[in-house]
This record gives C-alpha cells, structure tokens and sequence, in this order.
C-alpha cells in the first residue's frame, strides 16, 4: 500500500465532527468541584485532547447543586492554578489522564448497578476498573465518551454514513413519519424505512445517531442533519432513555449557509429528536 493510499484509507476512520464541548464538566468526581474544560485539540480523534480548570463558576455551580442554600459554601473552596487534562485515541480506545493509560473496554458487565455503562481497563495491571466512587471507572468513562462522543472506537466499528449488520439487536422506532432502527449492542439508530418525501436522498441504514445509551438511564452522542447535495452535519445531543414511549434526543443543531455550516442553535428543528415506540 502506497503512503497516499494509506493517509486515505487512515482519513477515512475519522469522522466529521461537531463543535467540541468547551464550557462543560470535566468528568470528575461528585464529591469535588468539577472543572470547567476551557480547550480541546484534535476534537474526535488520534489525538483528541481536553483541558479544564476551576473557575468561580464552576464552584457557584456545584455548590448550587449540591449544597443549595448554602451562602458559605464558595467561599470554603479556592480556585487552584491546576490544569486538569484527558487524552484519547479515537481510533485505537486508549485513554491518558494523570498519567495513567486505559483502555476501552466496551459496555461493563461485571457491575449490576452500572451494568451497560462505558468500562475501562488499567493497561497496566490488565484489569476492569471498579466503577465505585474510590475506583473512579464511571469518570474514566466519562472522559472517554466526552472526548469520543460517538462511543465504540473506530476500529471496532468504523464510522460510515451507513450501518448494517446481520446481529440485529434492538427496536424499531418512529421519527417524522420514517420507520428507524436502534442498534442497542453498537448505540447507533438508522433510518429503516425513509418516508416518501425524503427517500430519494436518505436511502435505508442511513446512521442518524452515534454515540452510546443505557437502558432506563441516559443516552448522548453525535447526531446528523442532512441537507441534498451536502455532507451530513454532526452535533452533539444527548437525554434520558426512561424506557417511555418516546425517546428525546437534544442538542444545538447545526445552522447551515448553503452545505457550510456556520452555526449551532437550539430553535433549529432538529434541536429535538422525538423518535415513537408506539409507531
């Protein structure tokens, strides 16, 4: 294989991606003040990086949401000079932070409270990391998924426009008139069926959604507009997966200038998935 024909097929497992996150939680324990991630380099890819510090925000808002009411509380914490980082592989699941290295380890099994949830392993014992508070997994998960928000690494499942597979585990749901599929085992919901109006544009196994769910709980990821004669348009939504008749996915869509996009909001119509059990 030549090295253009390598950068190729190379460009080909990286996707498109969306606007990263700057302003959310750097995935950390509940018990502390979350940093506030300020820069993200390589956003969804080799390389994809993530900074956070403490600011007074994100002590105001920790202290609203877990001592409410208390007037003490921020002024009981400081604002530190460190620099909080996480960094992943996209490509390869492997994840660095605090100078440790893990990988991912796909959905845990081993945890009955937290049974579907990212699981990571400590390269260098080999092992699961527990998904206790002390053991921090749920947070190592976390940092994976924020910084590789379409879930499964490309080189388990490649990121196409389109996803079939013969194991067919998961439901079918309605969206907009269309009949979709979720793949419960990869987190991925396809158009199944396209409705009239849109069938000659988006054809059947079109992915509408990446990213990763847990049954009864919480559902985020990457999800795709798309537009004739334009490459689909990725933006980051997320929700609760309660086992209800409707499953909502929300988040800033992208807002186009012909194919550009040159914007994210949250009045676009896709800013809200509804996709119908019941259909």
């Amino acid at each position: 294989m030549s090295f253009l024909s390598s950068l190729v097929l190379l460009a080909s497992t990286i996707p498109s991606m969306p606007s990263p996150p700057v302003g959310d939680e750097f995935p950390w324990n509940s018990k502390a003040v979350a940093p506030t991630i300020f820069e993200f380099s390589d956003y969804g890819g080799k390389n994809s990086t993530m900074k956070a510090k403490i600011t007074p925000e994100s002590i105001q808002s920790w202290c609203g949401n877990w001592h409410p009411g208390d007037t003490s509380c921020a002024a009981s914490r400081e604002v530190d000079r460190k620099v909080y980082e996480a960094r992943a592989d996209c490509e390869t699941g492997d994840l660095w932070t605090e100078g440790k290295h893990y990988r991912f380890e796909g959905p845990e099994t081993e945890s009955k409270d937290f049974y579907g949830y990212i699981s990571m392993k400590d390269t260098e014992t080999g092992k699961r990391v527990g998904m206790s508070n002390a053991d921090r997994g749920r947070e190592f998960g976390a940092m994976w998924l924020k910084l590789c928000p379409v879930g499964w690494p490309y080189n388990d499942i490649p990121v196409q426009r389109t996803f079939a597979t013969e194991d067919r585990y998961g439901e079918f749901m309605g969206h907009n008139g269309s009949l979709m599929f979720h793949h419960q085992k990869q987190h991925i919901i396809v158009y199944s069926q396209p409705k009239a109006s849109i069938a000659g544009s988006i054809k059947a196994e079109t992915v509408v959604f990446r990213g990763w769910s847990v049954p009864n709980e919480w559902i985020s990821g990457v999800a795709y507009t798309f537009k004739k004669g334009c490459d689909p348009a990725p933006y980051l939504v997320s929700g609760y997966d309660n086992g209800s008749l409707q499953l909502t996915l929300q988040g800033k869509a992208p807002v186009r200038d012909g194919c550009n996009v040159v914007g994210y909001s949250d009045k676009s119509p896709n800013a809200k998935l509804v996709f119908d059990r019941g259909e």
